[in-house]
């Protein structure tokens, strides 16, 4: 009997404990608590790593998790997120955008955590999907190369009548009825209410095409318009970063700019960007000249004939993640000349890119690039169906091979964004790497070493805007790259960049000796 009455006792508090847990899910409401999401299986797996690897996946968990955590994800979610997400390839919040939406799914992320990683990370892709301008003039710089933004890029917005940056974007359902000044403050962090309200107040913030004041409210999938410009939140301040320099004189300089850069500043990226590190070394090289007057950071240290304060020096872009030589200005005259030199096609710009597959020998690719038709953060050829598409050419090289990758030089006649990559994902060919416009499972087969689109602008050769000599550059390929380019040249690592240059200029002599600088 005893043990009867005891297994009657035991059903009866279990009933009675699952009655008040029910009582208190109810009662409790929207205030439940969250579990935190479970762990990644990629993320698991890292026993298989060396130690070097996984000491460098930790170092990238952390720094994605300080990210996820500045975005208001709870702090262990965040971690939990972090280790997913770096286990699947993904080091930047701003990558997200780029990645199979899979990817979230088996991360579990989800509802508002989804909504503000998507929200930031299309916003910063903006800088490296936007389209170039119809012309480049003293108020815009010239077209981008190949992916061209960027780091940044990817890059920057088309010219608007505001003076600066633009930015195009939709109002997402948790922002419906909001103000408008609010409604950008809440999209674009960390930048002001008041910020925004200024910008609205002058006519640079439009709504479905109008302007409005701050005060209106807009509806979900309302299309939102703003023209940045630089005010005291944009502020530059010179940043000591490390620049590797190629040619400098007193009119330019020439930098071959990093994987991960971003050439200026840009949402999701207010500081670190190349325009800073620019800015501190002309501020070293101002305070070393004797005699020099103190200088203001933003308006005096390199010239800003656009005028919005976001592009001192600039006059072309790289994508984010695209390495190689990049041409910057020093004075106004400069900046104008060289501008005016990309957008007349009197510049050489040669790339070196790893591609799947066995490209032909030599490819003309002239084929015109718009705006995706469904997906707005991609670029795509546009054979006929786009009012937006504008003419790109592409001299595509293979220059060796395996069979199954191969290394090619293309010589590019425009520059459209991304016409690189989309010049050869379209042909069938994507650069290896490449989040955004490249084959998923060779991405996943070389994730460790192809860690982003291997594209990279080996040569530029430009009149020089103040001599009128000519100016040429050559950025020696980075370590992946080369180790990609030697493996299917046969050569030493070390001996690639000496192969690259006999073997660019033997398949590009006849087209460079024809080619007008003036």
């Amino acid at each position: 009997a005893r043990p009867a009455r005891r297994v009657v006792r035991s059903s009866f508090l279990m009933l009675l404990a699952a009655t008040l847990a029910a009582t208190l899910a109810v009662a409790g409401g929207s205030r439940s608590v969250r579990a935190p999401a479970p762990r990644c299986a990629a993320a698991a797996a890292s026993e298989t790593l060396s130690r070097h690897e996984l000491r460098e996946r930790r170092r990238r968990t952390r720094l994605l998790a300080a990210e996820l955590s500045a975005l208001d994800v709870q702090g262990s979610v965040a971690v939990e997120y972090a280790e997913c997400l770096t286990a699947k390839g993904i080091h930047s919040a701003a990558d997200i955008c780029g990645v199979d939406q899979g990817v979230l799914e088996a991360c579990s992320i989800h509802g508002l955590d989804r909504q503000r990683l998507l929200a930031f990370s299309r916003l910063a892709a903006l800088e490296q999907t936007a389209p170039a301008p119809t012309s480049a003039s003293a108020s815009s710089p010239a077209d981008g190369d190949a992916g061209s933004v960027g780091d940044a890029g990817s890059d920057p917005r088309c010219e608007g009548e505001g003076g600066g940056d633009t930015l195009e974007l939709l109002v997402p359902d948790s922002l419906d009825g909001s103000r408008v000044d609010a409604a950008l403050a809440a999209l674009l962090p960390p930048l002001s209410r008041s910020y925004f309200g200024g910008l609205a107040a002058d006519g640079h913030v439009l709504v479905g095409g109008g302007r409005v004041k701050k005060a209106a409210r807009v509806r979900a999938g309302d299309s939102l318009k703003v023209w940045l410009r630089a005010e005291r939140e944009l502020s530059l301040v010179p940043e000591p970063l490390p620049l590797e320099v190629l040619l400098e004189d007193e009119h330019v300089v020439v930098l071959n700019k990093q994987a991960g850069l971003v050439v200026h500043p840009a949402p999701g990226h207010w500081s670190g960007t190349l325009v800073h590190g620019l800015l501190h070394r002309m501020l070293l090289q101002r305070t070393a000249t004797p005699g020099s007057a103190p200088a203001s950071p933003s308006s005096d240290l390199l010239p800003d004939v656009s005028g919005s304060g976001l592009r001192p020096g600039v006059v072309h872009r790289l994508d984010r993640f695209t390495t190689g030589a990049i041409v910057a200005a020093k004075t106004a005259r400069a900046q104008r000349q060289l501008m005016a030199a990309f957008a007349a096609r009197r510049v050489w710009k040669v790339y070196l890119a790893v591609c799947v597959g066995e490209p032909h020998s030599r490819a003309v690719i002239d084929a015109p690039i718009g705006r995706h038709t469904t997906d707005r953060l991609r670029m795509a050829v546009r054979r006929g169906d786009g009012a937006d598409a504008r003419e790109a050419l592409s001299v595509v090289h293979r220059i060796a091979t395996d069979g199954r990758l191969s290394l090619v030089a293309v010589l590019l006649r425009t520059g459209r964004t991304h016409q690189i990559r989309v010049h050869l994902a379209d042909a069938g060919h994507p650069v290896l790497g490449d989040p955004l416009y490249g084959d998923a499972n060779w991405n996943r087969l070389e994730a460790r070493t192809a860690r982003r689109p291997l594209l990279h602008a080996r040569e530029l050769r430009l009149a020089h805007p103040h001599s009128g000599e000519l100016l040429h550059a050559v950025a020696p390929a980075p370590d992946d790259l080369a180790a990609y380019g030697a493996r299917l040249a046969g050569v030493s690592p070390d001996r690639f960049d000496a192969w690259a240059r006999e073997a660019t200029d033997a398949v590009l002599a006849e087209a460079r000796d024809s080619f007008e600088y003036c």
